[in-house]
């Protein structure tokens, strides 16, 4: 690749050799071929070099990180050497539509100084090591929520973003969190640029109806300690935030006075 590839797609991964074959297959698979491929290890298992090394391409780039912490840290190094005019990010559980970067490039609308987004499809499964099985697919469509939201709570999960990559490389992933940076990560961005909606579809969200780290905290009830931490992060002076912000903590169990959000 002697150019500059439009695309990077910076793909994250944590010994799951069966579902990152599933989303490295996603992209070699696209009708739009103008892109690389940056994969991120946070571990130097044989099994992630060999589905590497089996569906990698020439020019694609392999990073093993085996001293780093999850998937914030592994992102952002990805992010530092993606070549691309643009950033995708997907996470190796994940995976897209054949046709995603066609529509994307296709896309009347999308913007070069800007946040922007798409809709996706959440597909929920249970994994096992012999097999993955489908329970239920829905599309969701982004463009009924205000953007706003995410002030409150994350609705955009991040491989429905396409950033600039200048943008993207001014902005960090925060690896202090045990769970949600990935919508501390949009908050970021939200403060600062804007987000543009494309009403378009490619991205799916393979959600496992098993063991997650999301899934953990929400069991654990530590998932009212993230967001109170995420609101104190990012203060908002908007009362009608503010009160959004609370009626949230108290569905999750947790009460709050208003002042302090």
């Amino acid at each position: 690749m002697n150019k500059t590839p439009l695309f990077s797609i910076v793909v994250t991964t944590h010994k799951r050799p069966q579902t990152l074959t599933r989303a490295l297959r996603s992209l070699l698979a696209q009708t739009f071929t103008d892109f690389e491929i940056v994969l991120v290890a946070d571990e130097g298992s044989l099994e992630t070099k060999e589905t590497a090394a089996r569906f990698l391409r020439e020019d694609d780039i392999f990073l093993v990180l085996p001293h780093v912490k999850g998937p914030a840290e592994t992102r952002n190094a990805g992010v530092y050497h993606a070549k691309g005019s643009y950033i995708l990010y997907l996470d190796d559980d994940d995976s897209f539509r054949e046709n995603y970067l066609a529509d994307i490039a296709d896309t009347v609308g999308f913007r070069n100084d800007a946040v922007n987004y798409v809709n996706y499809t959440q597909l929920k499964e249970l994994r096992s090591p012999q097999e993955i099985q489908t329970i239920s697919s829905t599309e969701m469509n982004l463009g009924d929520t205000e953007i706003g939201s995410l002030l409150v709570c994350n609705f955009i999960p991040n491989n429905a973003i396409i950033l600039p990559a200048a943008m993207a490389k001014m902005h960090r992933v925060d690896a202090n969190l045990n769970s949600h940076e990935d919508w501390d990560y949009l908050l970021s961005l939200v403060l600062k640029h804007d987000f543009n909606h494309l009403n378009i579809s490619g991205p799916v969200v393979h959600i496992n109806e098993g063991e997650s780290r999301n899934n953990d905290a929400k069991s654990s009830g530590s998932i009212a300690l993230d967001f109170v931490s995420i609101y104190r992060k990012w203060p908002i002076p908007d009362d009608t935030i503010k009160a959004r912000r609370k009626d949230m903590l108290r569905q999750l169990g947790f009460d709050l006075p208003q002042e302090l959000l």
